[in-house]
């Protein structure tokens, strides 16, 4: 064992209790688990109080012993809470739990590392329900100040998280605090609600970053709308392009505001059902076309699909609703279809009567319908973790702990301009790379604003799997595969996965990459926090 954590771990003994260290080696090996073959090993992990953590990063500094810090833990698909190099200690923030200065007024509040999506939910539910938050389609338990971080995005006007953060709170690793924007000023009105503060704006360099511990984010809420209305768009054809120049063309004249989400079969699929057992047994892998079409056909299903929603005064709402309709008649043969609270309560309520008037299992399309509503509307669920399990035998009875259940699943994730013939590029890319391995070719398009495309891509496998197969190595293949063939055409990724961090840094300008090491060697001269995490280590 490393001598430097011997002495490290002594003195983090000394400074907190029993229960808020992890040596078990069951729990350690679970926190090196992710969803996909990692090598990094865990020595310990740390539940510190806000008021321990300068002491926890002094020791760390003292005994050069790397620490990273997560949220939750809950960075599935991308690595979850496992180091990127091993014999490392986790630093485990979610004792930080704190939700303070909300103004009800312009919609700010600040939340620490450590509040989930759910306890903000509810927060502002019991402050009178005035502000929704955006919310992602991850768990109701994940951090939101770790999705911001690492520049996640959701659904609603205020999807984009990152362009509604303003001013942080990180503790450096010799444990000075430093308040970014206005709030460097002790008396600033304006610190909640102006972005740029004055002078150098500090906030980027702690995002996607190791040069700091984001302690709090001061984030702009969505104000309750009069009216919402969501829609969604089942197109029975192949036409990607059309649908992308559609939406982006009505982001432009400002009709749509949130960001609709574009997927297809192989996306929408697992939230309705798991891999065909029969497929399992002759390792069909992946699902043919014509097993795709039968299912495709049991559940009403079309080529692509889109979702999203309407937000504001009844009126905007009414002009955005026609011009909706007036875009996709160009089309032939597409469903638009809106929900509003009320038909979805009465969907809900006459399911079995619509059951057997469409032939179609109601309870199971409502099982996805609702928490998609509801999550357009600020509320959070656990509900769409399921189709991670799209490879696995069976769902599990109770809760989802995806790294312990052996679910396979890696995300990749591009941007690109907000262009049909751009879409399909990187469709045709996932098709000629995914397939041949025998992964189903899982997309979602996402228009972050009216210039920018976001493409994330699912590997979806079993690691468990008793089919001979070695997924965990294939699917590392795949992945290296498609970030290969994804950047020689010029579509380079907005978020990556632990494994993926030095690859990305080779691909990078060394004049950028020799001024983020020079940022790090002020910051972190000792490289403990999260070594190799975005700046990759010498």
């Amino acid at each position: 064992m490393n001598t430097n954590f011997n002495g490290a771990l002594k003195a983090w003994q000394q400074l907190l209790s029993t229960e808020q260290i992890t040596l078990n080696e069951s729990d350690l090996l679970a926190a090196a688990t992710a969803t996909f073959a990692t090598n990094a090993s865990v020595l310990a992990v740390l539940y510190p109080e806000r008021s321990q953590l300068k002491a926890c990063l002094q020791i760390a500094r003292e005994f050069k012993q790397p620490v990273y810090t997560v949220s939750s833990g809950k960075n599935w698909g991308y690595g979850s809470q496992v180091p990127v190099e091993s014999n490392s200690v986790i630093i485990n923030l979610n004792r930080l739990k704190t939700i303070a200065s909300y103004d009800k007024k312009h919609g700010v509040v600040s939340v620490e590392a450590g509040v989930t999506q759910a306890e903000l939910a509810e927060f502002l539910k019991r402050q009178g329900d005035l502000h929704w938050m955006d919310c992602t389609g991850s768990s109701a338990s994940c951090s939101v100040v770790g999705n911001t971080l690492e520049r996640g995005f959701g659904h609603t006007v205020y999807g984009e998280h990152v362009k509604h953060v303003c001013g942080i709170e990180v503790m450096l690793a010799n444990g000075q605090i430093i308040r970014t924007g206005l709030h460097r000023f002790n008396d600033a009105k304006a610190a909640g609600v102006y972005q740029a503060g004055l002078g150098p704006a500090l906030d980027g360099l702690f995002f996607q970053s190791n040069l700091g511990v984001v302690l709090s984010i001061t984030l702009w809420l969505m104000p309750k709308p009069e009216c919402f209305l969501a829609f969604y768009v089942t197109s029975p054809n192949d036409e990607l392009e059309k649908l992308v120049e559609a939406l982006t063309s009505l982001k432009r004249e400002g009709y749509l505001t949130s960001l609709p989400h574009i997927a297809n079969t192989c996306r929408v699929l697992p939230g309705l059902q798991q891999y065909p057992a029969d497929a399992t047994d002759i390792k069909e892998y992946p699902l043919s076309k014509a097993r795709l079409s039968g299912l495709r056909k049991h559940w009403q299903l079309g080529q692509w699909h889109v979702s999203g929603a309407l937000y504001g005064k009844r009126a905007q709402v009414k002009l955005a609703k026609a011009a909706l309709k007036a875009q996709f008649r160009k089309f032939n043969n597409i469903q638009l279809n809106f929900v509003s609270d009320g038909l979805l309560n009465a969907i809900e309520k006459y399911q079995w009567l619509l059951s057997v008037l469409l032939r179609r299992d109601m309870a199971r399309v409502l099982a996805v319908l609702k928490p998609v509503h509801l999550m357009m509307k600020g509320q959070p669920s656990d509900t769409f973790l399921s189709s991670a399990y799209w490879r696995m035998p069976t769902l599990p009875k109770s809760g989802y702990a995806l790294d312990t259940d052996g679910v396979g699943l890696m995300w990749c994730a591009v941007v690109a301009p907000a262009d049909g013939g751009h879409a399909r590029c990187i469709e045709q890319i996932v098709q000629q790379v995914l397939m041949p391995l025998g992964f189903d070719a899982g997309i979602t398009f996402t228009l972050l604003s009216e210039r920018c495309l976001d493409a994330v891509i699912s590997i979806s496998f079993n690691r468990n799997s008793d089919d001979g197969i070695a997924w965990d190595s294939r699917a590392e293949t795949c992945r290296k595969q498609l970030y290969q063939t994804l950047l020689q055409a010029g579509y380079y990724p907005y978020r990556i996965d632990i494994s993926m961090m030095s690859f990305m840094a080779k691909h990078s300008a060394q004049e950028y990459e020799q001024l983020l090491q020079h940022l790090k060697q002020v910051f972190d001269a000792d490289n403990v926090l999260s070594p190799g995490r975005y700046i990759a280590s010498k």
